[in-house]
């Protein structure tokens, strides 16, 4: 499988935007109320819009249905499964119950084993809702079609909560004009190039003050949202700022590219890892302060995930995303 070439100030914006969904699962609270609503802006429609950024066509639908399985429906399937046998090892060592037992305390839906991967699931679905409404209408009429769709998914969770919506379909219809925000934004040629330097400034000023008085809570898979309006206006600010400010950044941090590089396996094994990192830090730090029990657990995490990567690239490389378990034929390598 050939190398692609890396952008290294996209693979910094993963890095960066997978850091915060890292702290966020460690506690939704590690951030008080107004800055935890400014990172909200785009913490996940960032990874909506860096999806949409790259998005091609490739040789028609069935060579773009089969790269999508690769890239994300095997990654899906595989940390599912990796949530499921860690929930099991921990019902089963935990309460000291017998396997059965273990078993039946599973919820209905697998993928609440490793809640992080609902990501997945919506990008896989906005991968084709777009590829087909672009296949089939006028660019400006897709551009609306998606519109109309988020408008359809912010209705039915605003006023229909008895609704149970199949697969986060609705997250998918809502998420849909950040990631048309990334397609468009790469064909007005904004990877290339970016607004002056003394813009950029002014954008960084403007879009944090405007964040800190105006921002609203977005949490995407608990479905709540600010105004529909709130809901676009200030991501969009946020993430084109972030994406010109990465632009200058001659050399990211190591760290954070590596990271966001490999962000995929990280979305997958973090909760894995946060768990008994936050047993054992509270049972053997019991005294110390609760914001330093987040530090340690936050550095903890993105130490271990530097091992986690290797092994997981290096003998799993066709379930994580680097390199094709379907190539072109749909028959397994060999």
């Amino acid at each position: 499988m050939a190398t692609k070439q890396r952008i290294a100030y996209i693979d910094f914006m993963k890095g960066f935007c997978i850091l915060l969904v890292v702290a966020f699962h460690i506690d939704y609270t590690i951030f008080s109320t107004p800055y935890n609503f400014m990172l909200q802006q785009f913490r996940v429609p960032m990874y909506f819009f860096l999806s949409g950024l790259f998005f091609k066509e490739y040789n028609g639908f069935f060579d773009f249905s089969r790269r999508k399985i690769n890239n994300i429906v095997i990654p899906l399937l595989f940390f599912t499964l990796i949530g499921v046998i860690f929930n099991l090892c921990c019902n089963l060592f935990k309460h000291n119950m017998d396997f059965r037992m273990a078993l039946s305390m599973f919820p209905r839906n697998p993928i609440n084993a490793n809640t992080p991967i609902w990501f997945l699931v919506v990008l896989f679905e906005i991968n084709i809702i777009y590829y087909l409404l672009q296949k089939f209408l006028p660019r400006w009429l897709t551009i609306i079609a998606a519109i109309i769709l988020s408008i359809v998914g912010y209705v039915v969770v605003q006023h229909c909560d008895n609704i149970s919506i199949f697969l986060y379909l609705d997250i998918a219809f809502v998420a849909m004009p950040f990631f048309i925000l990334g397609s468009e934004s790469r064909r007005l040629g904004l990877l290339e190039r970016g607004p002056h330097k003394a813009v950029r400034i002014a954008m960084v000023l403007v879009t944090a003050v405007l964040l800190y008085f105006f921002a609203g809570e977005i949490n995407m898979y608990e479905r709540r949202y600010p105004s529909y309006l709130s809901l676009y206006i200030f991501p969009a600010i946020s993430i084109l700022t972030l994406l010109f400010v990465s632009q200058y950044i001659k050399r990211p941090v190591p760290i954070i590219s590596h990271i966001g590089r490999y962000s995929i396996i990280v979305l997958g094994t973090q909760i894995l890892l946060i768990y008994p990192l936050k047993y054992a830090v509270i049972k053997f730090f019991p005294s110390i302060n609760t914001m330093w029990h987040y530090l340690i657990i936050l550095v903890s995490v993105v130490i271990l995930e530097y091992p986690v990567i290797y092994l997981l690239r290096k003998y799993l490389p066709r379930f994580t995303a680097q390199e094709e378990f379907f190539h072109e034929g749909w028959k397994i390598k060999k």
